[in-house]
């Protein structure tokens, strides 16, 4: 039989693990790398010493399934070799595996041997194979290797981790079925392929090494929710839950369900279970006809191998730090904002260590960015703002923080965290709901107390004794610049100075249909600004500088990115914007846009963005954002700003509440596009060094670990 040709396929999201695994493929076959939705170059990087390497680059992380099948679509074999990042294969794999296929005889699936990756000689699987339930589990995990030479039947079929397909056939069927976002995508492919009357062969020349669970982690609660979440879809799309067969299924489920909340800690399995079933619909038959090959010994004993599988990984598993097992983040908006862009990988880690439990004040966009990593919770508290002259102002400040302590004690008694953390300053509630509970508080502090606006005194006092409240409280302070870390001084408090990061997103947008759909000209010089609308944000003193602007360059339009905070003094600064256009006849080259959700278009669609803000900003993300979508910044002087941006090098830096200065600037950069490029060029260097994900993230770390020791 001739061995077909292979195209070999591997999701991923890069790393070392992406580079073991395609310097043990060696060449002579297709390999595609799907690289789905990672942050920078990791992938490209990992995959350019490899000549017969492509590279399938997805925008955002569409999960495992949709990944294969679209590298699938992309492959041009005979044969589809499916492997994980986390396998390293012998000599010949590639070539075993694909050469076990006989779809003339109906072999249209084939799986390799992997071995236990703490222990080679051990397989770690070798397929699967599935009991009445549908419940799966890895054939001949926990067995010596050496079992293979006296010959074992053949599996079910095959293991995602390391599996062939025969390409027509997988393509014929639909391929994996994409409402599974990971795990039991195979089972349902397997099911289907068997259900045809075809048959896997264990290809025992393949052979390789398989670290189990590396990508989320043994037990995590995102991995424990997408295998639930698979669980409850197959046991609903295949109509395996009848009468007779409700109370095994009730039987492993509770096992196993209770097995994770005693190993693991957490129930995000159950979650993911309930959620699976709801949203499968009884589309398949139950496979009666389908030889299931249950295991051998049944499963207890397979169980039995599961648990001590959890047990050779977690005593194989590398010494860390201590780290919480069930974190409390709470913000202090709803929606999208500076923290919660910043803290995107930080949560995703506090996620990975165990339980997530995250609080919003009521319904906003944020809910759906940390769905799937957290339980997002909406409770009804609000930030802290500067209280009412008088001793009125002052009782009433009084009795919402009172309540809303009471309601964080109720939510920390419930949820028992190991860690709180208060994304922001605006919360004291938090912190001493946490000090009353003895549980250690962590503080995102992204604040900066002397605004340098026109809050006078009374504003300046209430900052003081709010940075002296959270000094005392907090167990430990993360600032996001060495400005916002100063009025920490002397706190008793763990202070860490961590610089938000700045990713590669913004760099893919799409600028021209921004423009359509705003209806500027694609000729016309766009100005924009990003942020919330307020005062201190300063959009006015840019539609100040307009007519300045407009004298030079008569096609110039403003586009303002934002809408204000659902509060008095912003939606009254926004009628105060409107009118002020209107007062100066900018209609025509002024565009309120309110919320635009596509940041990376936005960049991509201007010529500069400007920021000029009259507040001191604490960090000042946007020239930096800007710099990774290739414009330039003008920005004021005020703040942290200075801390990372030079003027002339990284931005052009004028005086806040300069009119006709942020116009001079705004047309420098516009009539020089040298310049434009060289502040580019400098910012980016300024990313590179100093604002990576890695930076962010290990500084985050960090400040969890001391603030954890503390206790």
């Amino acid at each position: 039989m001739v061995t077909p040709r292979a195209s070999v396929i591997i999701p991923t999201l890069g790393g070392e693990r992406l580079r073991r695994v395609l310097a043990s493929l060696g060449g002579g076959h297709q390999t595609i790398v799907v690289d789905d939705g990672s942050e920078g170059k990791a992938v490209v990087e990992a995959c350019e010493p490899f000549e017969d390497v492509e590279v399938l680059r997805l925008e955002s992380n569409q999960g495992y399934t949709r990944a294969v099948n679209l590298g699938v679509e992309r492959a041009d074999g005979d044969a589809v070799v499916l492997l994980n990042d986390d396998c390293v294969c012998e000599a010949g794999f590639v070539e075993a595996i694909a050469g076990a296929l006989d779809p003339p005889s109906g072999v249209a699936m084939a799986a390799g041997v992997m071995r236990d990756w703490r222990d080679r000689e051990r397989i770690d699987s070798a397929g699967m194979e599935l009991d009445e339930t549908l419940l799966v589990f890895d054939y001949l995990n926990g067995e010596q290797v050496a079992v293979l030479e006296n010959g074992v039947r053949d599996p079910i079929g095959p293991s995602g981790a390391a599996a062939a397909f025969d390409r027509a056939t997988f393509r014929s069927v639909g391929g994996f079925d994409e409402n599974l976002f990971a795990y039991w995508e195979d089972v349902d492919l397997v099911l289907r392929l068997r259900r045809l009357g075809l048959r896997c062969a264990l290809a025992y020349g393949a052979i390789g090494d398989h670290e189990h669970s590396a990508t989320l982690g043994s037990g995590s609660p995102r991995k424990n929710y997408l295998m639930g979440y698979g669980r409850g879809y197959v046991l609903r799309k295949w109509r395996v839950v009848n009468a007779r067969r409700l109370g095994p299924v009730l039987l492993r489920e509770v096992a196993l369900c209770a097995g994770q909340a005693a190993i693991d800690r957490n129930l995000a399995g159950v979650r993911g279970r309930v959620r699976g079933y709801r949203e499968a619909a009884p589309s398949e038959r139950y496979p009666q006809a389908v030889d299931l090959h249950s295991a051998p010994g049944g499963t207890v004993t397979t169980l039995r191998r599961r648990v001590a599988r959890r047990a050779r990984l977690r005593r194989g598993a590398p010494a860390r730090p201590a780290v919480p097992r069930r974190s409390l983040a709470v913000f202090h908006l709803a929606g999208t904002s500076g923290p919660s862009r910043s803290l995107e990988a930080e949560l995703s880690w506090l996620a990975g260590q165990g339980e997530l439990d995250v609080v919003i004040p009521g319904h906003g966009r944020l809910a759906h960015l940390l769905g799937d990593a957290a339980d997002v919770l909406a409770l009804d508290y609000r930030a802290l703002t500067l209280p009412k002259p008088g001793v009125r102002g002052l009782l009433a400040t009084g009795r919402e923080l009172r309540r809303d302590v009471r309601r964080f004690r109720g939510l920390i008694r419930e949820r028992r965290p190991d860690l709180v953390l208060a994304v922001t300053t605006m919360l004291p509630a938090v912190s001493i709901a946490a000090w009353l509970e003895g549980v250690p508080a962590l503080v995102y502090c992204g604040e900066l107390f002397d605004r340098g606006d026109r809050g006078g005194a009374r504003r300046a006092l209430a900052g003081r004794l709010l940075a002296s409240l959270t000094a005392r409280l907090a167990d430990g302070i993360i600032a996001c610049s060495r400005t916002v870390a100063a009025q920490f001084a002397g706190a008793s408090a763990v202070v860490e100075t961590v610089y938000p990061p700045v990713g590669t997103r913004y760099s893919y947008g799409d600028g021209a249909a921004i423009r359509r759909r705003l209806g500027i000209d694609e000729d016309a010089p766009l100005l924009a600004s990003v942020g919330y609308l307020t005062n201190g944000r300063g959009q006015d003193v840019l539609v100040r500088a307009m007519p300045a602007i407009l004298e030079t360059a008569p096609a110039t339009r403003y586009l303002i990115a934002g809408d204000p905070f659902p509060r008095s003094q912003d939606l009254a600064y926004r009628d105060r914007l409107e009118a002020l256009i209107a007062e100066l006849g900018l209609e025509g080259s002024v565009i309120l846009a309110g919320h635009v959700e596509d940041v990376a278009g936005l960049y991509a669609a201007v010529d500069v963005v400007v920021n000029p803000a009259r507040f001191n900003e604490p960090f000042g993300r946007v020239p930096f954002e800007a710099a990774i979508a290739g414009r330039p910044a003008v920005v004021t002087r005020v703040g942290a700003i200075p801390e990372l941006l030079e003027d002339g090098r990284s931005a052009l830096i004028v005086p806040p509440d300069a009119p006709a200065a942020l116009a001079d600037a705004v047309v420098r950069v516009l009539g020089d596009p040298g310049l434009g490029a060289e502040l580019v060029a400098g910012a980016r260097a300024v990313v590179a060094d100093r604002l990576t994900p890695a930076h962010s993230l290990e500084g985050f770390q960090r400040s969890v670990t001391d603030t954890l020791a503390r206790r």
